[in-house]
């Protein structure tokens, strides 16, 4: 049984881009998931529900999207790590042909759902799946990630994903809120063939004023 299947006391949450207002309901108290977390898989995995915060790499991400909706537009847009899917109804609202919303956790695809829901919306395709072993079988014009570089072993298995499921002329939309592990995996990325640009977003979380860099990143062909 997931966590999300359990009785945890929820809020929610307001968002606007643009114009456009999303309510995200999450669980209140992070710290009655941690509590759940069963020792043994923490050992194998350090598995922890990074999925039920929301991240400032996630609102600079859909901010971003709102500002530059033709870099989704019409176009097949893969998700890696949807969470509670504010990034994922940004994406959504931008029109894409077809939009598939990834998280290897269980509980993240149930409040995404939950999420679509909560604010009038169809559920695009949904799949669990962890993007270090995925393989999904066909390449998307836009691959999207928020904050996936805090981790080194994630570095590999993230090149892989995206040199075997972007398209020649696809692109790859990275949140990065400046974490100094995130600095050598660009190096990485400029080895194994890929170009990219940034700007950033300003997030206020909290009182503080955090950066978070948008990375548009390409095949270099």
């Amino acid at each position: 049984m997931g966590m999300a299947d359990q009785q945890y006391e929820t809020t929610e949450q307001t968002f606007r881009f643009n114009g456009k207002s999303f309510q995200i309901k999450r669980i209140k108290n992070l710290d009655d998931l941690v509590d759940q977390i069963d020792d043994e898989q923490f050992k194998i995995d350090e598995r922890l529900p990074y999925w039920a915060e929301l991240w400032p790499s996630a609102i600079g991400f859909a901010r971003y999207v709102f500002k530059n909706s033709t870099l989704v537009k019409n176009k097949s847009v893969l998700e890696l790590g949807c969470g509670l899917g504010l990034t994922s109804l940004a994406l959504f609202t931008q029109e894409p042909a077809s939009l598939l919303l990834t998280d290897y956790e269980q509980d993240a695809l149930h409040f995404t759902a939950e999420n679509f829901k909560l604010n009038n919306l169809p559920l695009p395709n949904l799949m669990e799946a962890d993007w270090r072993t995925a393989e999904l079988n066909r390449t998307f014009d836009v691959i999207c990630a928020s904050d996936v570089l805090y981790e080194k072993r994630f570095f590999t298995p993230l090149l892989r994903m995206f040199s075997k499921h972007l398209a020649n002329d696809g692109t790859i939309l990275l949140a990065e809120p400046g974490r100094p592990i995130a600095t050598s995996f660009f190096d990485l990325l400029t080895k194994d063939g890929f170009k990219f640009k940034s700007t950033v977003e300003k997030v206020n979380q909290d009182g503080h004023n955090i950066f978070v860099r948008m990375y548009q990143i390409y095949k270099r062909i």
